[in-house]
């Protein structure tokens, strides 16, 4: 009877201690290995399938005809269908995953079993975002097959010029003999001298032109609304927040002070910026990745920031898109990184520029995109920045 107790006693005391040697076989760095190993074939994957994209972006261009510019738009157009959308939204949602896993809260000891969950979403979303890219790749051909089936036939009419040549040689007299009577009509036009007039209403014209600077005269005038929670004399103004963003964004000045203005009107004087760059290519991967310069009023210097999230949508290009975030309740750089989630309903678009809200702990953050990083951030469910770039490939 006692050799039967002592030995339910030992198992008792194994099956107790099985626990503890799984847990003893995982670390924080296995956690963060399987997130950069799922980045890196995400990377892979995508510098596989671009320059594909790339060649069926310019054979639909050619079999349309078409200039060098806006193939980007136009095959963001051509593609988009419900099935593409199916695939961005169950990206974001392993991406999401992916993320939430492979951070362990600091002072809890690392969940093994929570790593094979890791290790299995990464999978799910490396085969999600192969599957997108193969089908992307065949709406692309059928669209380049239809393409052609569709295109006019060859102008061959342009064989018919040559007749015309013989006939210009009575023209000419025929020119010469009707060239007297212009001198008669041109008689009769000093007599008409009310066209005058006519320049004066050009000169009414303008000043409906000139009335374009009111409303950048009433655009200012959010500006005076030092009541939000950061004293005014602790964050940016307008005019540093505009200066630094000149030229930045291009030829798209007027949007960008309109959206900055709506910025600055909804949530007052930003205590940090952030300008970089963001895709290039890796939105393939139904993600979002960007490098910026962090800049805060309270602190001196400069530092490098990433970030990463999921997008909407996809983006062929090779160049990044110029992302400014106006940051605002930050005064400690490392408040900033932190996982940031959309604000529903704060989108603001004015031609080429947008805005969303993000909001991270007490951190709110106001990224102002252009473009197709606009387009595809415009319903951004998060971002999250970090100090190193774990899934970036810049």
């Amino acid at each position: 009877m006692r050799s039967t107790l002592a030995f339910i006693a030992m198992m008792a005391a194994l099956l107790t201690n099985v626990p503890r040697a799984v847990a003893a076989t995982c670390t924080a760095n296995d956690f963060a290995a399987a997130v950069d190993q799922s980045g890196a074939s995400l990377r892979t994957l995508t510098l596989e399938v671009q320059p594909k994209l790339q060649e069926r972006l310019k054979r639909y261009k050619q079999a349309l005809q078409l200039p060098d510019t806006d193939d980007e738009n136009l095959a963001l157009n051509a593609i988009d269908d419900p099935k593409l959308e199916e695939f961005d939204k169950k990206s974001s949602q392993l991406l999401l995953t992916v993320d939430s896993l492979g951070r362990i809260p600091d002072g809890e000891e690392p969940d093994c079993a929570k790593l094979e969950e890791l290790k299995m979403a990464a999978a799910e979303l490396n085969t999600v975002i192969k599957a997108k890219s193969d089908y992307m790749l065949k709406r692309l051909d059928e669209k380049i097959a239809a393409a052609k089936r569709n295109a006019p036939p060859p102008a061959t009419a342009q064989a018919t010029p040559p007749v015309p040549a013989p006939s210009p040689a009575t023209p000419p007299a025929a020119s010469a003999a009707k060239k007297p009577s212009p001198p008669a009509v041109v008689a009769k036009k000093p007599a008409v001298k009310a066209t005058p007039h006519t320049s004066q209403g050009w000169a009414t014209r303008t000043h409906p032109d000139e009335a374009t600077p009111p409303p950048a005269v009433a655009m200012r005038e959010p500006t005076p609304i030092p009541n939000l929670p950061p004293p005014e004399e602790e964050g940016y103004s307008i005019e540093e927040i505009r200066d630094v963003t000149r030229g930045f964004f291009g030829s798209i000045s007027t949007n960008l002070a309109a959206v900055i203005e709506h910025a600055f009107k909804q949530s007052g004087r930003p205590t940090a910026y952030v300008l970089g760059v963001e895709g290039g290519g890796a939105f393939l991967a139904g993600l979002r990745f960007g490098k910026g310069t962090l800049f805060m009023r309270s602190q001196p210097g400069t530092r490098e920031v990433y970030w990463h999230g999921p997008s909407v949508g996809t983006d062929l290009g090779a160049s990044g898109s110029r992302t400014l975030f106006l940051i605002y309740r930050m005064d400690n750089a490392n408040d900033i990184y932190r996982n940031f989630t959309g604000v529903d309903g704060s989108a603001y678009f004015v031609g080429g520029v947008g805005v969303t809200l993000l909001k991270g702990g007490p951190v709110i953050m106001a990224p102002i995109r252009s473009g197709v990083g606009m387009r595809l951030g415009a319903n951004i469910g998060y971002l999250r920045f970090t100090e190193q770039p774990t899934w970036n490939p810049f």
